[in-house]
């Protein structure tokens, strides 16, 4: 053997002269193979001037000196080219390129080609640092995933799956600012897919969601402009319509109701409305928005952090609006014509919804809705609106127009008190206090601003000693309530007496729970 198996370097022979010829070259061997570092691959000529040691990479379509030796290692070595034949498992470092490669036995192949099986990793970082909790972490500028096609093996679709072991669990994406959450999409706490969203990135508002057993689509924060569809109206008796106090239209002092959930504002108020629905307003009105209907209408815990549209139609002149502690101006002119507050995350209780107008305004359809853009008018039904405003306040039901009667039994429960338990035909929010018009009494049939009893045993109405007086009995619920009339004196009649309350068609009593 007169060469070495791997390296191929040359062997002393026994009694050879010039030992030195020999050793030499195949030092010079080991010189250029140990640690290979070549300056480039696929070299196709040799360069004009190398320099001593110059390692290079043939090409496969070499010319001149390199001609005839493709995949070889060139190296100039005393003033020529030396050529060495690579064998499997050599490996190189390419200067040009910054990477390391290596021969399997016919080509030589970039290292990743030797990577295709990494399993059972603890973490992977890619030009970032992964950790404990991000096992798998990159950070880079874009990313890309191609179906793998039939003729490689694959079959032509692609798919990327995320798993999770319990319904309770999480599977998601979630995409942040400055790693702060802003927005999340996948099976969050359930197997309903959703999508919501977050401002800060701790107050989160469901934004749509999808019922994985029927399909159904539904928008918990409401929808804008969406196919023209209608958003909801926050504002209670937004027409006017409701109107138990018999508001005739007119001035209203600061702090006063007029329609059903409407006062007064700083500055008094001037408010009418036309029989086509057109409001005239002069001064300022306001509406306290209830926090305990945010669950409902926006899927919230409260207003705040969100942004809202005010909007109205044909304003014929300019209205200042304002939302708690947000404020703008919806400009005079035809159609709808609205203004955008945005509410600081702050808010977290009832808030307050003001409109005010410099000088007379005329408006018609008045509208304030989640979201950045104003949407189609939709009126709701007489009846529910009246629900509605009935939560806050309601007269008590008395029969009648110019007399009325209250319907259930009243009963003279001591001297100088006569008490009516009263269920409330729709709940009201809180436990209410009670309103009531000034009234006197009369032993006879009422009038005006009387109030009368008529004993149902005897079919006579009872005197009273003294003025009277209207209050609630105990503490009054959200369903019922007990009205109790008393005497600064005493009544007539006979202790335990039972009969009905009348009024006249000026006397009123109401319970309210205004916010």
């Amino acid at each position: 053997m007169t060469n070495t198996p791997h390296l191929d370097l040359p062997l002393l022979a026994a009694a050879q002269a010039q030992k030195h010829v020999t050793h030499n070259e195949a030092l010079a061997t080991l010189d250029a193979l140990v640690h290979l570092a070549v300056i480039e691959r696929n070299r196709a000529a040799p360069p004009a001037a190398p320099a001593e040691g110059a390692r290079y990479l043939v090409g496969g379509e070499a010319t001149g000196a390199f001609a005839g030796h493709p995949g070889e290692v060139a190296f100039f070595d005393l003033g020529i080219w030396r050529f060495l034949v690579p064998r499997a498992g050599w490996h190189a470092y390419v200067e040009a390129e910054d990477c390391v490669i290596v021969f399997d036995g016919a080509d030589w192949q970039d290292l990743g080609h030797y990577g295709r099986d990494l399993d059972n990793l603890d973490r992977l970082g890619i030009g970032t640092v992964a950790d404990d909790v991000n096992r798998l972490a990159a950070k880079l500028n874009a990313a890309l995933f191609t179906a793998r096609a039939a003729g490689e093996g694959g079959t032509g679709n692609l798919r990327i799956s995320l798993n999770k072991s319990e319904t309770a669990n999480v599977v998601s994406q979630l995409y942040q600012r400055a790693y702060s959450g802003r927005a999340e999409t996948g099976l969050i706490g359930g197997d309903d897919f959703s999508i919501r969203v977050s401002a800060d990135g701790s107050l989160w508002r469901d934004a749509l969601a999808i019922d994985r057993n029927t399909g159904i689509v539904s928008f918990p924060s409401g929808l804008a402009g969406l196919a023209g569809l209608p958003g909801p109206n926050l504002l209670h008796n937004a027409a006017f319509l409701v109107n138990q106090r018999g508001f005739p239209g007119g001035s209203l002092a600061v702090g006063y109701y007029g329609f059903d959930r409407w006062r007064a504002g700083t500055g008094n108020a001037t408010l009418s409305r036309a029989a086509d629905g057109t409001a005239t307003l002069t001064g300022t009105i306001e509406q306290v928005l209830d926090v305990d209907l945010t669950a409902s209408l926006l899927g919230a815990a409260h207003y705040g952090g969100q942004t809202y549209t005010l909007s109205v139609e044909n304003p014929t002149s300019a209205l200042t609006v304002s939302l708690g502690g947000a404020s703008g101006v919806i400009p005079a002119g035809s159609g709808r014509r609205s203004a955008t507050l945005t509410l600081g995350p702050g808010e977290t209780g009832s808030v307050t919804f003001r409109l005010q107008a410099a000088s007379a305004c005329a408006f018609r359809r008045l509208k304030l809705e989640p979201g950045g853009a104003a949407t189609p008018w939709a009126g709701i039904a007489l009846d529910t609106e009246e629900a509605r405003c009935r939560r806050y306040y309601q007269r008590l039901p008395f029969t009648g127009t110019t007399t009325g009667t209250l319907g259930v039994l009243a009963q003279r429960v001591s001297a100088n008190m006569i008490e009516a338990p009263i269920l409330l035909p729709v709940a009201m929010r809180t436990g209410a206090v009670l309103t009531a018009t000034y009234f006197g009494w009369t032993a006879g049939a009422p009038s005006g601003s009387q109030m009368a009893f008529l004993d149902s045993a005897t079919s006579s109405w009872i005197s009273i000693a003294g003025t009277p007086s209207a209050s609630l009995a105990g503490t009054p619920g959200t369903h019922a309530a007990i009205l109790r009339v008393q005497a600064s004196g005493s009544f007539g009649g006979a202790a335990g007496a039972h009969g009905t309350l009348h009024l006249g068609g000026g006397a009123a009593i109401a319970l309210q729970a205004e916010p």
